[in-house]
């Protein structure tokens, strides 16, 4: 009985010591050197497509990433170059004309010319190339409630061909015309390792939750699923990108890393080239109100 007591007295001894030694440590964040940040993509729609830039900042700056002007950017399919437009409304941001359309088999080069990010007087240039990668036509969609675990809304269900090859692929929801899915945390990516060369039969590749007051849907509203053939590169780059951005398992896991990019001269982000496809569906009343 004395042995324990004692052994008692020495675990409250010790907790008491080691909770007094604390000390408030100050962590001094460093400013790194400026980089440019580039985001923007080219795909099979015809439409005007649109590249951003911006400059990196400091981490607890509390301020929009500084936009970036007066560039000369240029994309090279192989056979033409043709030259963005800067916008008068959207700092940053460069557009090509509204006719503009990517072609499936092609290898796509953006330049970015014309600019001075590191402010040494020398004028500096970033490439990123990315193929465009065809993709199978979507046959059909379906829409569907989802019940599960606590969790209510509506699932896509997808039927379309698998090719044969090796594919990557982005998915997008988008109800009446507006995209939901428009933020890279959003995004679903998806390698065809479980289905490759198949018929997919109604797979699930989008979740609509009742939590996002957007995404709850009404009867006759018109929900598009679109699907993008991307490049094994975009989809390693969108894995870890989301993989710094949500909790990491276990808790202690190894420190973060860099993020992957395409561009040399030490810029940020990922210039992507891919083609698409889409099919809708309407939101009838037995998928909005089903029976409990």
């Amino acid at each position: 009985m004395k042995r324990i007591s004692i052994k008692i007295l020495a675990i409250v001894l010790i907790t008491f010591f080691l909770w007094s030694c604390t000390e408030r440590i100050q962590v001094e964040v460093d400013s790194s050197f400026t980089r440019l940040v580039v985001e923007g993509s080219v795909t099979t729609d015809t439409t005007s497509h649109w590249i951003r830039l911006s400059t990196s900042s400091d981490y607890f700056l509390n301020q929009k990433a500084p936009a970036v002007k007066n560039a000369t950017i240029t994309i090279d399919d192989g056979e033409k170059v043709h030259t963005l437009a800067e916008s008068d409304t959207m700092p940053g941001h460069y557009s090509t004309s509204s006719d503009y359309f990517g072609i499936p088999g092609k290898i796509y080069t953006l330049r970015i010319r014309d600019l001075d990010i590191d402010g040494d007087g020398v004028m500096e240039e970033y490439t990123a190339s990315s193929e465009l990668r065809p993709v199978n036509p979507v046959d059909s969609i379906k829409i569907r409630p989802f019940d599960a675990f606590g969790n209510f809304g509506y699932e896509i269900q997808v039927y379309a061909w698998d090719s044969p090859e090796r594919d990557w692929y982005a998915f997008k929801a988008i109800r009446n015309g507006k995209l939901l899915t428009d933020t890279l945390t959003e995004l679903w990516v998806q390698n065809d390792e479980f289905f490759n060369g198949n018929y997919t039969y109604g797979i699930t590749s989008q979740f609509l939750s009742l939590d996002k007051p957007d995404e709850v849907l009404e009867v006759g509203d018109t929900v598009t699923f679109e699907i993008n053939g991307i490049t094994e590169d975009y989809y390693n780059y969108v894995i870890e990108a989301q993989s710094q951005i949500y909790p990491q398992t276990p808790l202690f896991g190894g420190p973060p890393a860099n993020i992957r990019t395409n561009f040399d001269n030490n810029a940020i982000g990922f210039f992507v080239a891919y083609s698409l496809d889409r099919s809708s569906a309407i939101a009838t009343a037995d998928i909005v109100f089903p029976p409990r």
